[in-house]
C-alpha cells in the first residue's frame, strides 16, 4: 500500500536571514516550473497518481512527471536556474531526501508532542536523506534554521 504524505508549505519559525524564501516552486521532468506564494500558505498533497498544490484541478501534475518541488526567493515560472541557492526537497517512497542545505545542518521530523522521530545531518555538498515516519501524523520537518509543516496519511 502507497504512503501518501501530504504536505503543508508553512514556515514555522523565521527563515535564514540572509535568504528570504517566498515561493514553492514544482519543477517538471519537462524542465517546466510554476511557483507559488508561499505567503498564500500552498497546501500540497498526493491524489490518485497527481501533485495537486491548493486542491485545484489547474494545478494538478502527474507524478512521473515532477522532478521535484523547492523553496525559492523569487518564483521560477519559465525561468531557468542553477538551482545553487534554494532548498530542494525529494520523497522517495520511504525517504525524503534534501539538496542545497547548508553542510553539517540538521535535518530532523518532530513529531506533534516534540519528539525527535528521524535526523540526519547533510554532507559537506548539502545533501542529506532521511527516512520518513512509518506512523500517521503531523511532523515538523526541521532543516537548519527552516521548518516545514509535513502530515502524513
Amino acid at each position: 500500500m502507497k504512503k501518501r504524505l501530504s504536505t503543508t508549505a508553512l514556515l514555522l519559525g523565521s527563515l535564514c536571514a540572509s535568504a528570504a524564501v517566498q515561493y514553492m516552486t514544482v519543477e517538471q521532468k519537462s524542465g517546466a516550473k510554476y511557483s507559488f506564494l508561499l505567503k498564500d500558505n500552498p497546501v500540497v498533497t498526493y491524489q490518485g497518481g497527481e501533485l495537486v498544490v491548493n486542491g485545484s484541478a489547474s494545478t494538478s501534475y502527474a507524478l512521473d512527471g515532477v522532478k521535484n518541488y523547492h523553496f525559492t526567493e523569487t518564483g521560477q515560472t519559465g525561468v531557468e536556474t542553477s538551482g545553487a541557492d534554494m532548498l530542494r526537497i525529494t520523497t522517495g517512497e520511504n525517504t525524503m531526501h534534501v539538496e542545497n542545505a547548508p553542510a553539517g545542518a540538521k535535518v530532523a521530523f518532530v513529531n506533534a508532542g516534540g519528539a525527535t522521530v528521524a535526523v540526519a545531518t547533510s554532507d559537506q555538498n548539502g545533501t542529506a536523506t532521511i527516512s520518513l515516519p512509518s506512523a500517521k501524523g503531523v511532523y515538523v520537518l526541521m532543516v537548519g534554521k527552516q521548518s516545514f509543516k509535513l502530515i502524513r496519511k
